[in-house]
């Protein structure tokens, strides 16, 4: 079978990790890249050791022959049109979050898709963590019950040596302490509790002195959540935090807790008096190179040959982004935010 070919647009941090995944992957071929410069796209191609075509015209590139997939790993500002256009062009998509910028770019991403068909994963990268498939395994297995409370916490300092800087901190490209980092922790909530999110409250802030302080917005907040069914779910979201980088799990349940990879089930371990703990891989680091990409694209593979839809894809991802900007629109309200918005 031939391979399914594949188009990168962004030469940057995180279109390295993309490069690498898809030239692992055995099904697919990396056979273009696109790029502001020919010189920054030529660069990133030496750098992964990949040979293909070089773009300056996004445009060039999706009419490129054998191009079955695009990965968008550009700044979030550029997302919308780059997943649109691709959408429209009859391309699969793999693109990073934020997916837009906006709720209207999110639902012009989500609509394109629908109305094209093509398969998508959005780029929550942590759902193939090996801790967080555990959990979910355990969740399944009914170890803890139903959970009551769900805690997913992000906190990860990113300051002028991070390779985002530049542009993470812009408002019209960063957003938000969600949108631009906290939406894995929104996600990842998602994921473990399933159900409806129904209402939302947040209150962020901008700490004076911080060791980074060109954020043009709150770079800490709190998110507060209430499913249709009642259960209670909180996010935390802090990125000018002077820390290691920590994501936080913590779910109570009606007959046990997880606490990151610590479980306590007596169900599961009748007589426990302490927490059991599972060795395994942990989503403790910011590096992108620590993050499961070729796992992700596997993923997204699977979903074209077999023809069936991703649990990350655009429509589901969307809800995802549809909490994050409920939650900024609560912030600057002060008052709770209702589900899904008008």
């Amino acid at each position: 079978m031939a391979k399914l070919g594949v188009g990168i647009v962004g030469a940057g941090w995180v279109a390295g990790e993309h490069i690498r995944a898809f030239e692992a992957d055995p099904h697919t071929q990396v056979l273009a890249l696109c790029s502001r410069t020919e010189e920054g796209a030529r660069a990133k191609a030496a750098e992964c050791g990949v040979a293909c075509e070089f773009f300056t015209d996004y445009a060039k590139m999706l009419d490129q022959d054998g191009i079955d997939i695009i990965a968008i790993a550009t700044p979030p500002d550029c997302h919308e049109e780059e997943a649109v256009a691709a959408a429209e062009a009859g391309k699969h998509i793999l693109i990073e979050k934020a997916m837009a910028t906006t709720l209207e770019g999110a639902r012009a991403v989500r609509d394109a898709v629908a109305n094209a068909g093509v398969k998508t994963v959005v780029s929550f990268v942590l759902r193939w963590n090996p801790l967080i498939g555990i959990i979910r395994a355990q969740l399944a297995d009914n170890a803890i019950g139903s959970v009551m409370l769900g805690e997913v916490d992000y906190f990860h300092g990113i300051g002028p040596w991070y390779k985002q800087y530049a542009w993470h901190v812009k408002k019209d490209v960063g957003v938000s302490s969600l949108l631009s980092a906290g939406c894995h922790a929104v996600d990842t909530l998602r994921c473990f509790m399933g159900g409806d999110i129904a209402e939302v409250f947040q209150y962020s802030t901008s700490t004076k002195g911080a060791e980074f302080a060109e954020y043009e917005y709150d770079p800490t907040s709190c998110t507060l959540c209430k499913f249709s069914d009642g259960r209670l779910g909180k996010v935390a979201s802090s990125i000018d935090c002077v820390q290691p980088y920590v994501f936080n799990i913590n779910l109570v349940g009606t007959h046990g807790t997880i606490k990151n990879n610590r479980l306590y089930s007596k169900k599961k371990f009748p007589g426990q008096t302490g927490w059991v703990e599972i060795p395994t891989v942990l989503p403790d680091s910011g590096e992108v190179s620590h993050r499961p990409f070729q796992l992700e694209v596997a993923h997204l593979v699977d979903c074209i040959l077999h023809d069936k839809d991703s649990h990350c894809d655009v429509a589901d991802s969307y809800r995802t982004h549809e909490v994050c900007f409920a939650a900024d629109q609560s912030a600057e309200r002060g008052a709770p935010v209702q589900l899904p918005l008008p």
